[in-house]
């Protein structure tokens, strides 16, 4: 049986090769059996940009025995590959502590990112993150960028938990698109409790909002 290093040697030689798939697969074995971690690092530096989409995807799968490439994929939240990008939130969701804040923090901004794949996966992280996660966040942000829009979102996103879900329905309205995706994970963060606020959010005249929602109420809908 091929190493891991055998099987990102292979991958290396003929990135655009239809066996990548299959020995990505088989790579994903390697490590789950054990193999160390550090090899997956030449994945998630190349050049190639799908050799790093295999790398954050297997990344991804890895559970928190992924922790260790936390720096690795951090930096990949800029990286050109929406793939990269959208891999890359799954594993901050997963791998982020109260030390974290910066982590989180730099998924916060992908609400705008320019593919909508990738803006729809951090929502998904706003409304699925800890609290503990977000305050880390705002913890950061506070510090180093007092004056970021993300900041104020965050905080409201944070108070809204204990607020009348009116006022997050009301917000879902705003005309603010960057408030109605911050309103849209809110409204998910209370589903437990007040899963109508959500329903509204799903019939949305912003048809980003009215997807995400929809999409999110299939986590809480019996």
């Amino acid at each position: 049986m091929d190493s891991a290093n055998n099987l990102i040697t292979k991958m290396a030689a003929a990135p655009d090769s239809s066996a990548v798939e299959s020995l990505a697969n088989e790579l994903l074995k390697q490590y789950q059996r054990g193999s160390p971690l550090d090899s997956l690092r030449r994945l998630l530096a190349s050049e190639s940009d799908r050799l790093v989409d295999k790398g954050v995807w297997i990344a991804s799968e890895l559970g928190s025995d992924g922790k260790p490439l936390l720096p690795d994929i951090v930096r990949l939240l800029g990286h050109r590959s929406k793939k990269a990008r959208f891999w890359s939130i799954d594993c901050i969701l997963l791998w982020a502590g109260l030390s974290n804040g910066y982590e989180v923090a730099s998924v916060v901004p992908l609400v705008d990112d320019l593919e909508e794949a990738v803006r729809w996966k951090a929502m998904g992280f706003l409304a699925l993150a800890a609290r503990e996660q977000l305050e880390a966040a705002v913890g950061q942000l506070a510090v180093a960028d007092p004056e970021s829009v993300y900041l104020g979102e965050l905080r409201w996103t944070l108070a809204s938990a204990g607020a009348d879900p009116d006022q997050i329905s009301d917000s879902l309205k705003s005309p603010s698109s960057l408030r109605r995706k911050f309103a849209a994970a809110a409204a998910f963060r209370i589903a437990k409790t007040d899963p109508e606020t959500l329903r509204r959010a799903a019939r949305s005249n912003d048809q980003e909002i009215a997807q995400f929602a929809g999409d999110m109420l299939m986590r809480v809908s019996p």
